[in-house]
């Protein structure tokens, strides 16, 4: 059941964002993404698991992006300022969910409230491993690193809340959370590696582009991609998207026949027709221009509203779910 999934996730994001806890209830959820009360219990004991679910996917999706910028046998400094900022700009790619995650969760308890104290430990962990990276790392305790993820925390979620808008960085007034990474950076190793350490990462430059992740579940600002999708999202579908996604993770487009094969489609007639649908719904874009004229092979890519839906949706259990439908 992973399309409903995403769809309810999606809804209880948009409704925490929007409202808060006071708007948040099974029934709310349900109406919000159009699938019955039944579908949402047989994925959810009640909406305290729902919720804590939307904090585990945002866990999983920092997890990911973090694991793809290579990070291993850097510096714990070093590590520690790019994993800030991949947090930073998936916060700004999609600061509905970040609010839910970083504000709204501090109000709700039980489940909600043991999902959260997880995900921060495994935080602090991280920050804890800075006392053995300098003189003044001695002088710490993990009490020092629950105390800088909070005030870190405290600082994102005024920024989210409205009641600080701008970042204080020289020259980053209007970037977003993402400039606030020099210093962020320098209170985190401040009582570890000392003023030195601290004042050379406020200086530093921001890296050079920010990272880009696609939200996988939609919020109130962003909305569902499936409800965006002008077609029925069919088993064939889902696996000729997916099938782009995978081909073109280089950069070079992906040709009829290498979606078809990919999406063991074997009628190359049907997998035409199909890629233009997709194209006419502004999924996927042909990228060889003035190439088809003269017999060169089209060159396919998602498109952003392509890429969310692909991201959207978790294709090993929904692509699964789609062939049992079809089947049946």
């Amino acid at each position: 059941m992973g399309l409903q999934r995403a769809r309810l996730l999606s809804a209880a994001v948009a409704l925490l964002a929007e409202d808060g806890n006071a708007g948040f209830s099974a029934a709310a959820v349900c109406g919000r993404a159009g699938v019955s009360r039944r579908t949402f219990y047989e994925l959810f004991d009640d909406r305290q698991q729902c919720f804590a679910a939307i904090l585990a996917e945002m866990e999983r999706r920092v997890a990911s992006v973090i694991a793809g910028l290579g990070l291993e046998g850097l510096a714990w400094g070093e590590r520690v300022r790019m994993g800030l900022w991949a947090i930073l700009c998936l916060v700004d790619s999609d600061p509905g969910l970040a609010k839910v995650c970083l504000v709204e969760s501090q109000r709700a308890g039980g489940l909600v409230q043991l999902e959260r104290e997880r995900i921060v430990a495994a935080l602090v962990d991280v920050l804890d491993e800075g006392r053995s990276q300098g003189a003044g790392g001695s002088a710490a305790s993990r009490l020092t690193a629950e105390a800088l993820i909070g005030a870190i925390s405290s600082v994102i979620a005024a920024r989210l809340t409205g009641s600080r808008q701008e970042p204080a960085g020289d020259g980053e007034i209007g970037m977003g959370v993402r400039g606030l990474l020099g210093e962020l950076a320098g209170m985190i190793v401040l009582p570890y590696q000392g003023p030195a350490a601290a004042r050379r990462q406020i200086k530093r430059a921001l890296p050079t582009a920010p990272v880009v992740a696609m939200a996988v579940t939609a919020t109130a600002g962003d909305c569902d991609p499936l409800a965006q999708l002008p077609m029925r999202l069919t088993y064939r579908t889902a696996r000729a998207l997916k099938a782009v996604a995978e081909l073109t993770e280089t950069g070079a487009g992906a040709s009829n026949r290498q979606i078809a094969e990919h999406a063991g489609v074997s009628d190359g007639g049907q997998a035409s027709k199909l890629l233009c649908r997709l194209q006419e719904r502004n999924l996927i874009e042909n990228t060889a221009v003035g190439g088809v004229a003269r017999g060169e092979a089209n060159q396919w890519h998602l498109t952003a509203l392509g890429a969310r839906l692909v991201q959207s949706i978790s294709f090993q259990d929904g692509v699964a779910h789609l062939a049992r439908r079809s089947a049946a």
